[in-house]
């Protein structure tokens, strides 16, 4: 029926429950047409009320977009103290928030101390609470509708003492770190927010750490290219520097990027050369950080579809990627390779399925990855694409029916964002809701899509990131750039510590699953019919988190919340499975 467009999906646990989401796809159309003809604005949020003497601090999630003249971009959520949650192995951070109507602010700094844990005694050690500043880079008038042209909050700058102008707003950007060992429990303490040389302020600040803990590698695929030939752009040559010793640092500058790559949880694209053991044992050092799938050879996609054109040289590389193969499952890596074996173009050319069928008959274990803006219809082209192991496409161009096709056939889907299309899909350039960024993991889990790509982390070629967000010829603000270059490495950007939320979010939902995974198999379903039943509604992503690609909450607040009550659900299967007993629970 057209509007309503219901479908089953299974929900990643053989045999354990079918849930009914509602796709909403008959409103698609209607939903962009009214979105495009509304030009988007800031939202006009109040702040509180002034401390005696100027000196005003307050606390802001890490959802909320904080501009210097105080705006957001959705109704931000301001208090006086903080409290948040994490799970051990999770990243949770927060804004700290300063601002003067009438007067300079010199040199404003935190302290943050030690967090105890007043029922034990336990601490959370300061070492594992960072602060930087929220900077702000100038960004142009897009082709695409935006909220708000000029200076967008976006770099990370390390900590430092920084002067904040009267009627200026400024951010600061805290994150807190439980490592594995950390005890489970409730841990507070008080930021100090020093100005003027000794005039303070404070903000108490409650972290509550879950009792389970996300796992290193991560649940979702994804692939991220970081261009490390772009880094000298950034980091010239030095006076008196040798060639060898420039060279030397900017192959440790590209490592430092890529470590910081697996710290936000995604995964380099890589271009793994498999008969150097030299580049494997840096895989499985990455591997040691959370590296979950890679890609090998010299040739596809990234590289430019740089594979031979005609059959015959094609076919001179079967040895080669049999070797590929070969050496790959020798090393126990092969169910974590792939081959990005063609990026866009025709669907349906030749080409494409000769260099994949080479790869399949080379070894049947390599796995055959291509992006492309839609999706191919193996009804309409029978065969072209049997030997595809992965299709990507590109997240506006997202049509359901022909993505269940290709599901239903053994394929695995993953998404892939570029450049914006317009402000209704996510997107994780500058100029978007915060919300975008996190909400993609989301997406991912309501359709079975099992892998993200994007195309570029560090695209600065021809300008300063610092200094204008348009870093491409095209009228975009930080497509491509999820990093900036500090002087001795990445600066990370709070859209990917956004993203990074995002995937924390998805292994939440991985590890309920589990849970009820464990509760079938111990057939202790019907023992606590109402916790399973309440645990697969919050699974569900329903119209009040995504409605469909297009059509998603603007509710920071309402997402976190379906966060902490997934984490609260694991806790209680916890230790209902601790018990390894079937008396019937109250709750």
């Amino acid at each position: 029926m057209p509007g309503s467009n219901k479908h089953k999906i299974t929900f990643l646990m053989a045999g354990l429950v079918t849930g009914i989401l509602v796709a909403g796809l008959g409103g698609m159309l209607i939903h962009k047409i009214k979105r495009m003809k509304s030009k988007p604005r800031r939202y006009e949020a109040k702040l509180p009320a002034s401390n005696v003497g100027g000196f005003n601090v307050f606390a802001a999630s890490s959802l909320d977009r904080i501009f210097e003249d105080g705006q957001t971009l959705l109704k931000p959520s301001f208090t006086k103290d903080v409290t948040i949650s994490l799970a051990r192995n999770e990243y949770e951070s927060f804004q700290i928030v300063v601002t003067s109507r009438d007067r300079l602010l010199e040199g404003v700094s935190l302290k943050i101390p030690d967090l105890i844990n007043e029922q034990t005694g336990m601490t959370l050690g300061r070492q594992n609470i960072t602060w930087r500043v929220v900077g702000y880079v100038p960004t142009i008038k897009p082709y695409y509708p935006v909220k708000y042209v000029g200076r967008w909050p976006d770099p990370l700058m390390p900590a430092r003492k920084t002067d904040v102008d009267a009627g200026v707003v400024q951010p600061f950007w805290v994150t807190v770190y439980a490592p594995r060992g950390t005890a489970a429990g409730v841990y507070k303490g008080t930021i100090l927010i020093t100005a003027n040389g000794g005039e303070t302020r404070e903000i108490p600040l409650q972290v509550q750490v879950y009792n389970f803990i996300l796992p290193v590698e991560g649940s979702l695929k994804t692939a991220f290219d970081f261009y490390g030939h772009e880094t000298f752009k950034r980091y010239p040559q030095k006076d008196n520097e040798s060639n060898e010793a420039y060279q030397a640092r900017l192959g440790g500058l590209n490592n430092k990027y890529i470590i910081a790559m697996l710290k936000y949880r995604i995964n380099p694209v890589l271009n793994v050369d498999p008969a150097s053991d030299e580049e494997l044992s840096r895989v499985d050092r990455y591997r040691a950080l959370g590296l979950n799938n890679f890609s090998i050879g010299k040739r596809g996609g990234t590289l430019g579809n740089n594979w031979p054109s005609s059959d015959e040289e094609i076919d001179q590389l079967f040895s080669q990627y049999r070797g590929y193969g070969e050496t790959l499952k020798l090393n126990k890596l092969l169910p974590y390779a792939y081959i990005y074996t063609w990026d866009e173009g025709e669907i349906g050319n030749p080409r494409v399925a000769k260099i994949c069928s080479m790869i399949h008959r080379a070894h049947p274990g390599l796995k055959n990855m291509v992006c492309y803006h839609g999706f191919w219809d193996p009804e309409k082209d029978p065969g072209w694409g049997k030997d595809i192991d992965i299709w990507t496409f590109q997240i506006d161009n997202f049509d359901e029916p022909k993505m269940r096709k290709l599901q239903k056939i053994g394929k695995e889907i993953w998404m892939y964002i570029s450049g914006p299309g317009g402000y209704e899909s996510p997107n994780l350039a500058m100029d978007f809701d915060s919300i975008d960024y996190r909400i993609i993991p989301w997406l991912c889990w309501k359709y079975d899509i099992r892998g993200f790509l994007y195309w570029c982390v560090n695209w600065w070629p021809n300008v300063d990131p610092f200094e204008s967000a348009q870093n491409s010829e095209w009228e975009q603000n930080g497509n491509g750039l999820l990093f900036y270059p500090g002087e001795d490495g990445p600066i990370a950007s709070l859209r990917l510590e956004i993203f990074r939320d995002g995937m924390e979010d998805y292994e939440y939902i991985q590890l309920l699953i589990q849970k009820l995974k464990k509760l079938r198999k111990l057939g202790l379903v019907e023992t606590y019919q109402k916790l399973f039943d309440e645990s697969i509604k919050i699974l569900t992503v329903d119209k009040s988190i995504a409605e469909s690609m297009m059509s998603f909450t603007r509710d920071n607040e309402g997402l976190k919340a379906r966060r902490d009550a997934i984490a609260q659900r694991i806790e209680e299967f916890d230790k209902i499975l601790a018990q390894g007993t079937s008396e019937p629970h109250e709750k």
